[in-house]
């Protein structure tokens, strides 16, 4: 498998829209992998994971093929991680030839996402799932455990097992630290050949992060327990991804002390195979 992180922020981007501050004019003087826009991954050529609302901005910078896309799993409901209304655009008067994009999500995205999928201008262009935290199905060619995340419970918050030809990905957006129910569903899942930790707080700087979203050392606090449970071994990759500039640090800062510790530090465009 592989995983292409097409966005690598929280809410505001990096920079965001309207600051000043020093992370986000170091970030815009340094260019480059410092500049980071709404969290969004494409696993292979087929599964999105979330649909915010630099969807079409991914699309047109990464060239996104729309004829194999035909899956999206939704992590929660906050704006960052959907952006329903440009569902429409699946409207076969906004697009043209495009296969059905299913989506799956959880109570609050489901409705949400239900206004525009559910209309009858949609005509078959997107569909709608309902899921359930440790409730496993089968998405496209992907079979997917939805384990309950640590964040805002009014926006149904989940993260994701996916495994496809004997390969396992844990993509685990937004969520502090694991309730003890998302560790014993991990158990089940044995090993996972690629990790991706909301890394939200950086470096720390601004305090660790523990409820909600996780700074590095509650990250490097989950990688050693899921050694101890044996769910990852030398040869998985451990991203960190999801940042804000209230953490302090760009990516340049952030990749020093992360390479130490043999976390892979998240940039828009990265691509992993594994």
């Amino acid at each position: 498998m592989k995983i292409k992180f097409l966005g690598t922020a929280a809410f505001e981007g990096v920079p965001s829209l309207f600051c000043r501050c020093p992370v986000c004019s170091r970030a815009r003087e340094a260019g480059g992998k410092n500049l980071r826009s709404r969290l969004q991954a494409l696993v292979n050529e087929d599964l999105l994971i979330d649909f915010p609302p630099d969807t079409v901005w991914h699309s047109i910078r990464f060239g996104l093929d729309w004829q194999k896309i035909d899956t999206c799993l939704i992590t929660h409901s906050h704006s960052d991680h959907l952006y329903p209304e440009d569902v429409v655009q699946a409207e076969p008067g906004y697009s043209h030839e495009h296969p059905t994009l299913h989506f799956y999500s959880g109570k609050d995205g489901y409705e949400k996402l239900g206004r525009y999928v559910f209309a009858p201008s949609m005509k078959g262009g997107a569909a709608l799932t309902l899921i359930e935290p440790g409730k496993r199905f089968r998405a496209g060619k992907y079979d997917v455990l939805p384990i309950p995340a640590n964040h805002d419970p009014s926006t149904s918050p989940l993260f994701f097992s996916v495994f496809r030809d004997g390969k396992r990905l844990l993509y685990a957006h937004d969520t502090g630290m694991f309730s003890e129910e998302a560790w014993s569903l991990l158990r089940g899942e044995k090993h996972f050949d690629l990790v991706s930790l909301d890394c939200t707080g950086g470096l720390g700087k601004g305090g660790d992060w523990r409820d909600g979203h996780m700074s590095f050392y509650p990250v490097l606090e989950t990688v050693n327990r899921m050694r101890e449970e044996k769910l990852i071994d030398a040869q998985t990759k451990l991203v960190i991804n999801h940042f804000t500039h209230n953490a302090g640090s760009t990516y340049d800062e952030i990749l020093p002390e992360a390479t130490k510790a043999g976390l892979i530090v998240s940039y828009d465009g990265l691509e992993l195979e594994f």
